[in-house]
């Protein structure tokens, strides 16, 4: 009889799961890859399946039970989650691609659809949040490049690939017996959440993605901005976030969620395996910060982000929850992950730079490329930045009416003006 495979699952896949149950987002990942001429379509799926075996749970369901839950195999072919739609109105067919919905319970965990033209292809692909995160899902697509573009020299070729581990264990491992103390025993302060009220109204069975871009030579700005006031570029986004939340809403006290990268306390920065390495903490401006400007805007950010960044604080939630699930019963530890794990409402990602020569599809020029985050539930909301060959691209993505999503669009809009490449 043949052994069917288990995989346990992680935390932070927990956190993820709760995220859809409670309807805060789809847990979704997505990417467009637009193309200069044709993908081999052939080539594409054995690629496809190839690199599931770096992370088979892309082929497996989601199972939760009273005593745990875990990722069982399942069967599946590259017909199952490949499709190619040949249009006319591939914008149209785009926008459809990318707010198609996965089956956690019943899978798979990633789509392709290739929308093609006459004479080029625009690559979209859907994985489950679950899996991972911006990092991991960047991960994945340059693995996945590669083996198409080796595939397409040699058909014989195949990858040696293995799932490593996902556990948030490999970070913590890093860390000494009394800096794990420190991050069990240091609280950060509790302080009082500011979520602004934006006009959102949602609907459920409207889900769209909007994206919006900023020319090479205006990021370049942006970077020389972040260096002349010693800050970072994530920071001045911050900034530019938090003046157009203020501009938009008129309030003065707010707490925006920055997702960071806990892969910096890991050798070369590397993960074991395609997983979720991600902590939060919360860009709070007060009251008596000055928001009339994208300078004074941009030291409230600081003041308020550095020290957070240098402390080892936000990682307490998730030392604690890795301990909470190893020691107690899977329905305590789901209700902790819940308390415990607490957001703001409103976030801004930036998901960062999508390395050219690490996304290259052999025979094909990739000309343009941007990842943007889930699809919220209103009154969530959030912006993401992904940058690819110095371009700069915000998406921001809700179920939403058709008025919630032209007030998107004209947030963005005013976030990129609010940038100093524009003033």
């Amino acid at each position: 009889m043949m052994k069917i495979t288990k995989y346990p699952a992680e935390p932070s896949d927990i956190k993820h799961y709760i995220s859809g149950e409670k309807k805060k987002n789809d847990h979704h990942l997505h990417t467009v890859l637009t193309f200069d001429n044709h993908l081999n379509m052939a080539v594409l799926k054995k690629a496809v399946m190839q690199s599931t075996e770096k992370l088979p749970l892309l082929l497996c369901h989601f199972n939760e039970t009273k005593n745990g839950a875990y990722w069982q195999e399942s069967v599946f072919s590259a017909d199952d989650f490949v499709f190619l739609v040949e249009t006319t109105e591939p914008d149209a067919e785009v926008n459809r691609a990318l707010i198609r919905k996965l089956s956690t319970e019943n899978g798979p965990q990633i789509c392709f659809t290739i929308v093609r033209t006459t004479t080029t292809d625009r690559l979209v692909v859907i994985m489950n949040h679950m899996l991972a995160d911006g990092a991991g899902f960047k991960e994945y697509l340059y693995l996945l490049s590669e083996t198409y573009s080796n595939l397409l020299e040699n058909p014989a070729y195949h990858a040696n690939l293995s799932l490593g581990s996902r556990s948030l264990s490999q970070i913590f491992k890093q860390f000494s017996h009394k800096e794990k103390k420190t991050i069990l025993t240091k609280k950060a302060k509790n302080k009082t959440v500011h979520n602004p009220v934006f006009p959102l109204q949602g609907d459920p069975e409207n889900p769209k993605v909007i994206w919006t871009k900023l020319p090479k030579a205006n990021f370049t700005q942006i970077i020389q901005y972040a260096k002349t006031h010693e800050a970072t570029v994530n920071d001045v986004f911050f900034a530019a976030m938090a003046q157009t939340v203020h501009q938009t809403t008129s309030e003065s006290e707010l707490s925006i969620d920055c997702p960071i990268d806990l892969r910096k306390y890991l050798p070369e920065r590397k993960s074991l395996g395609i997983t979720n390495l991600t902590a939060n903490i919360t860009c709070e401006i007060n009251k008596n910060d000055d928001l009339s400007s994208l300078e004074s805007t941009l030291q409230a950010v600081k003041k308020s982000l550095d020290p957070q960044k240098k402390s080892l604080a936000p990682l307490r939630i998730y030392y604690l929850l890795e301990l909470i699930f190893k020691k107690k019963s899977y329905s305590f530890a789901k209700k902790a992950s819940e308390k415990l794990y607490s957001i703001p409402k409103t976030s801004f990602t930036n998901i960062g730079i999508i390395e050219e020569d690490k996304l290259h599809f052999e025979g094909s020029t990739l000309t343009d490329c941007f990842i943007c985050g889930s699809l919220k539930y209103a009154p969530f909301f959030q912006v993401a930045a992904t940058t690819f060959r110095g371009e700069l691209t915000l998406s921001t993505n809700l179920h939403g009416t058709t008025s919630d999503h032209e007030w998107q669009r004209l947030f963005l809009e005013k976030l990129m003006l609010n940038l100093p490449a524009n003033k």
